[in-house]
């Protein structure tokens, strides 16, 4: 097997695409930050309909997205404060909610005699196929982000702002990613899509695998966001401010 087929290059340089992305909007300040990942959001809850491999691993396409969103929110921890990684996590989450709503209205217009597009779009959004999964996917989204920016703002109060930036950021997303893919698996799949243990321990491992290397990898985006010329706009650690908005300041 060729380990680095054509899955893998475009996988790489998905990879590449969103960090540049994220720096670019970094660079913007926490606003463009915040459209981001309301962007990410949306798009992940289709593109995780793809099914594809990577490694040898079965994963979906809203793997790097996913990504992508944990990676912005820690950026926005990082130089914006925990209030402002809340919000954005709030807000990316009811931007997933609203586009999951307005979408049952579409679908339920009677299409024209022309139309070809209907059948797709119940396959992405159709909540009445799947809700079960549907719902646990959006509670499970929201309190494994609500983890990490917590849990990346201890690990960063008993750190020090300069030091071990890595291991908040990875830590952070272990730990949430664990509970996110436990949690998802559990209590939407079990039942439905999965039957046995093992396919249950199978299903967690490869999903736990692709995420916390993809964390790894992203890793490398967050320190550049800390270098002089792409420090984000109106960050505080341009400013020199240190952990007053953890005071409830901001």
């Amino acid at each position: 097997m060729n380990f680095l087929s054509w899955n893998e290059l475009i996988f790489f340089l998905h990879l590449l695409a969103a960090g540049v992305i994220l720096l670019g909007a970094a660079k913007l300040g926490r606003t463009w930050l915040t459209a981001l990942i309301v962007v990410c959001t949306v798009l992940m809850n289709i593109a995780v309909s793809k099914q594809m491999t990577l490694f040898g691993l079965q994963v979906t396409g809203g793997n790097v997205l996913f990504a992508t969103v944990f990676l912005a929110n820690d950026v926005l921890n990082e130089h914006f404060g925990l209030q402002a990684a809340r919000r954005a996590v709030l807000t990316g989450f009811a931007a997933g909610l609203v586009t999951v709503v307005m979408m049952q209205f579409v679908l339920a217009y009677r299409a024209d005699v022309n139309d070809d597009s209907q059948k797709h779009l119940l396959y992405f959004f159709n909540v009445r196929a799947f809700p079960r999964i549907v719902i646990v996917s959006m509670i499970s989204y929201l309190l494994a982000q609500l983890l990490d920016t917590q849990l990346y703002r201890m690990i960063r109060r008993a750190t020090g702002r300069d030091r071990l930036l890595w291991l908040r950021s990875n830590a952070s997303t272990w730990i949430s990613q664990a509970f996110d893919t436990v949690f998802f698996t559990t209590a939407a799949l079990v039942g439905t899509f999965i039957h046995t243990w093992e396919h249950w321990l199978g299903a967690v491992v490869f999903a736990y695998i692709i995420k916390i290397a993809v964390a790894a990898v992203d890793t490398s985006f967050l320190y550049l966001t800390t270098w002089g010329p792409l420090i984000p706009a109106k960050s505080h650690r341009l400013e020199g401010v240190t952990d007053r908005w953890d005071m409830g300041e901001h």
